[in-house]
């Protein structure tokens, strides 16, 4: 019952966004977005302008922000897709870095599967070897699955016999 009533609001969602702009979609999912209680008509926006205008400069964008979302609900492996389409529709957009790096970071730290984790880590490392998020990938990689507090303590250790 409420997820038919939940894909008929889905649906007049989209479906009120028809008339829109890619410009008017974006901003109006930008705007949904700020508001927890209007988080699924910030979704529908952003579904709807990456559907209507896969083209446009700021697609991948809309798959981050998409991402986002779905992080903030606590659908990881969902926002895990979303970083994943960064990749293989719009790798040369300058996103790639920032996606793999959040795909690692959601492997490691929501999900648990830490070889997953240390494969995209390794994937960043690979890739993009001179951005920043490869340095910190570098940093990270060996530490992933560790106990938080013993690597603070580890980097303590290392900092203090300099």
């Amino acid at each position: 019952m409420y997820r038919k009533i939940a894909l008929g609001i889905m649906i007049a969602l989209v479906a009120g966004c028809g008339g829109q702009s890619a410009d008017e979609l974006f901003a109006a999912g930008e705007q949904a977005a700020v508001d927890p209680a209007t988080v699924n008509e910030a979704t529908s926006h952003f579904k709807a302008f990456v559907e209507r205008h896969p083209e446009h400069q700021r697609a991948p964008e809309a798959l981050k922000k998409l991402a986002a979302l779905a992080q903030q609900q606590g659908r990881m492996q969902e926002a895990i897709d979303y970083y994943g389409r960064i990749l293989a529709e719009y790798n040369g957009s300058g996103h790639g870095d920032e996606a793999q790096f959040m795909i690692a970071f959601i492997y490691e730290e929501h999900i648990g599967d830490f070889a997953k984790a240390k494969l995209a880590y390794q994937r960043i490392i690979d890739e993009y070897p001179d951005s920043e998020l490869a340095a910190n990938a570098r940093h990270l990689l060996p530490n992933v699955g560790r106990n938080p507090e013993d690597w603070v303590e580890f980097q303590d250790r290392g900092v203090s016999t300099q």
